[in-house]
């Protein structure tokens, strides 16, 4: 998906932050479920999200997959802890881009948050099994 970014002309690049929450979250997802990983965009008619290790695009998929907007160059080496923000750069490929960042953020994070849950409901053992204790003797000089 990298290289179809370059295939199409950027209307204007800014640098942004992704929240952590956001990002761990897909993080977990790349490992956990598919690298890369495709999401359809329910409420946003024929939009996709492709994402991998390096860029996360927002495509039109009844335009052959044309990128809408994609964030790119992520900083993660930057941050201190899993609770700072990651700064990245957003490239904007449609001038009405900037309408739908937002929404598509909460869009990946709802979709995973259930894909994750399912796999962990799937993953989790239905018996619970307790490790047995000694029952100590008391003495009556304790």
């Amino acid at each position: 998906m990298r290289s179809r970014l370059h295939d199409v002309p950027i209307l204007k690049t800014t640098p942004t932050c992704i929240e952590a929450m956001y990002y761990n979250r897909v993080r977990i997802a790349l490992s956990r479920i598919d690298n890369p990983l495709r999401i359809e965009l329910i409420n946003l008619r024929g939009l996709d999200i492709v994402i991998d290790d390096e860029v996360w695009v927002c495509v039109d998929r009844t335009l052959n997959d044309l990128p809408i907007f994609a964030w790119t160059d992520f900083e993660y080496n930057a941050r201190q802890n899993l609770f700072e923000p990651i700064a990245c750069r957003l490239r904007f490929y449609h001038n009405h881009a900037d309408l739908i960042c937002g929404t598509v953020l909460d869009l990946i994070n709802r979709n995973l948050d259930a894909r994750l849950s399912r796999l962990r409901e799937h993953h989790i053992p239905s018996k619970v099994t307790y490790l047995r204790t000694k029952k100590r003797k008391l003495s009556r000089f304790t």
